[in-house]
């Protein structure tokens, strides 16, 4: 198939050429080491202080890595890793991208070497007449095309993504361990080891990286159901095989299935604060699946974008009209897949990996509709069957070296793509800039660059008022894209607040009935919050009334609930102490906030804080005995320790 001079050199010029390929994809990506913190970096990294560890001990790591936020199980591993790069280079936004373009490339040896497995087990099971040698090159083509395409590059550059990356790279070893594990049982040899090490090792790393790695079980039972069909040299090989994926699939699933019948609430309370229900959900999700296999097979530099928030909900089968075809279409691949698994097992394998891997975060989850970086580890389902059915070498033998060329200018393609965002990505300005551009109708990409203008400092008068009008511009795109979006007339109070301007009557009287009346999303609560401090840092001219009637929305709005009730309260209570000087009704609200999410205790130190702050010693004392109780892993006790100086020292110091 390719023109080699010696048998030897066709054995290993691929793994040569897999070396210049990862020595490209650092190059193309580098150039976005150089940008900055992005949406959930600041949350998860920049504003963590627990990750700012100053020695390896081992109390400080756990603290650091027990810190997290995130997701159910909060991602010790990937929080634990953010921790370890601030140890060695402090809040350094170069160091934690370099990082993660390490883990990709690692990543893209995981796929080189998963692909051969994956390969071999088809040669070894009479499932396809490849040789050991196109299985190479193959695996070769689909860890280049993975390693650079573009619409990974969020899952890369994007810092706080590496919770993605980690999950995929141990998600990836799982699988290629269990691969080896059944090859070596297939062929009568003791592989349990790897096996098990699927699952009792790689499975639980994977799942504390990132929930979604979880799943590593199901995409080990995918290949069973393709390729092994739980075939094995005995009776007893094949029940120990059937009761792993027993214990770890079908038991999880069916406890999830009873506890959901038992507690809905768990599923359905999400979607109070999203502007769309379960059901619009998994019909714009079917939508947006293909929009995702669109951009992996013909990625448009204009349509990638850190937000997507500008693709419509579906709020029927046939508004927009596309939803009807996309929900029959899913279905059908399903179909197609079961009906190509003996004829065409990589086509049905590629196909049902890649909808497996969307299966948590593109189904009922009341999460955002679309993030790139979901596609960084179920984009490998498509690029295998693409790229091995284009070099497939025995039908068509007289395309051969045009198929070939193809491929190789595809993944050009992919590689100069890649270059060119990763180079927007290292100017912030250019990046939010461009994203805007391409996203016009996006609310998030135009506050993004609307904040950014409002920040910039201006070299002269003209250049002031020419950020200002452009940051205007965008704040007053963004409040006008929807009826329900806060955070546009958020910019604009904001942006004149904080020049001394005045703020027009109708901008404070819509912003307060949006809070009011539309589910509170997270995003209302932080700038809600913001808007509160800087009224208190006397760095927004904004009267203590406006700010007053825009909690009092918010206090109002049903959908008011858990950790943004919690903010909301918190900078209430603030606002009580600060501005309106009313103690008593400051305390209140503090309580009230700390009870409205008793098990958080970031919160607990939050009320320990404010109580120090109003004087109140003696409950602050009371506070942090309390506090340690709750503190059961003993993350906190730092923390604690430095309030309780706070709380002493007055009495050490005689007053």
């Amino acid at each position: 198939m390719f023109v080699c001079t010696s048998p030897a050199m066709q054995r290993h010029l691929p793994t040569a050429l897999l070396l210049a390929c990862l020595t490209l994809a650092f190059f193309v990506y580098y150039p976005g080491s150089s940008g900055y913190f992005l949406f959930d970096d600041t949350i998860n990294i920049v504003d963590n202080t627990r990750i700012k560890i100053q020695s390896l001990d081992f109390i400080s790591l756990k603290q650091a890595a027990l810190s997290g936020d995130a997701g159910m199980l909060g991602r010790p591993l990937s929080v634990l890793s953010f921790a370890l790069n601030y140890y060695f280079n402090g809040l350094s936004p170069y160091h934690f991208k370099l990082t993660n373009i390490v883990i990709h490339l690692l990543n893209g040896i995981c796929v080189y070497v998963l692909t051969i497995l994956t390969l071999e087990t088809c040669r070894q099971r009479d499932l396809t007449g490849i040789s050991p040698t196109y299985a190479r090159w193959v695996s070769l083509a689909v860890a280049s095309a993975w390693l650079l395409h573009p619409l990974n590059l969020t899952g890369v550059l994007y810092i706080v993504q590496r919770m993605t990356s980690l999950a995929a790279m141990f998600t990836f070893l799982g699988l290629i361990s269990y691969l080896h594990g059944r090859q070596q049982l297939s062929s009568g040899k003791t592989g349990w080891g790897w096996i098990l090490a699927s699952f009792a090792l790689f499975t639980p790393l994977a799942a504390f990286s990132k929930e979604n790695g979880a799943l590593l079980p199901v995409f080990m039972l995918l290949v069973e159901f393709v390729f092994f069909r739980f075939q094995a040299p005995s009776t007893s090989a094949r029940r120990t095989l059937i009761a792993l994926f027993g214990i770890s699939v079908f038991l999880p699933f069916v406890a999830l299935m009873i506890y959901t019948i038992l507690n809905p609430a768990w599923l359905t309370g999400g979607y109070a604060i999203r502007d769309f229900t379960l059901g619009e959900r998994l019909m714009s999700e079917a939508r947006i699946m293909w929009f995702y296999m669109q951009t992996i097979v013909a990625p448009n530099l204009t349509q990638l974008g850190m937000y997507h928030d500008d693709i419509p909900v579906s709020k029927s089968l046939f508004e927009p009209a596309s939803t009807i075809f996309a929900c029959i279409g899913i279905p059908l691949l399903v179909a197609l897949a079961l009906v190509l698994r003996k004829r065409q097992p990589i086509a049905a394998f590629g196909i049902l990996f890649f909808l497996i891997g969307h299966s948590l975060e593109s189904s009922v989850l009341a999460l955002e509709l679309v993030h790139e970086h979901r596609n960084y580890l179920p984009i490998y389902g498509l690029l295998l069957p693409l790229l091995y059915y284009l070099l497939y070498p025995l039908r068509h033998l007289q395309s051969m070296k045009a198929r070939q060329s193809l491929a190789v200018l595809f993944i050009l393609m992919l590689a100069g793509l890649t270059f060119m965002r990763a180079t927007q990505w290292g100017n912030h300005f250019l990046m939010k800039e461009m994203a805007a551009a391409n996203h016009p109708n996006s609310i998030r990409s135009n506050i993004d660059i609307g904040s950014l203008l409002a920040a910039m400092p201006a070299s002269s008068q003209a250049q002031a008022e020419e950020y200002y009008q452009r940051a205007y511009v965008h704040f007053a795109k963004a409040a006008s894209l929807s009826p329900a979006d806060t955070l546009g007339l958020f910019g604009l109070i904001s942006l004149n607040s904080k020049r001394q301007l005045p703020i027009e009557e109708t901008w404070a009287h819509a912003l307060a009935g949006r809070i009011e009346r539309y589910p509170f999303a997270p995003s209302t609560g932080n700038a809600l919050s913001n808007l509160e401090k800087c009224i208190v840092a006397r760095s927004c001219a904004l009267s203590p009334e406006i700010m007053e009637t825009l909690i009092q929305a918010a206090l109002r709005n049903p959908t008011l609930q858990g950790k943004a009730k919690t903010q909301v309260l918190f900078a209430w209570s603030d606002f009580l102490f600060r501005i309106k000087q009313d103690r008593d009704a400051a305390a209140k609200a503090a309580y009230e906030a700390a009870a409205a999410f008793p098990k958080e205790i970031e919160f607990q130190l939050t009320l320990i804080t404010m109580l120090i702050n109003m004087g109140e010693t003696s409950e602050a004392k009371t506070q942090i005995e309390h506090t340690r109780l709750l503190d059961k892993m003993q993350v906190h006790t730092a923390a604690l320790n430095d309030l309780e100086k706070f709380v002493t020292a007055p009495n050490q110091n005689g007053n």
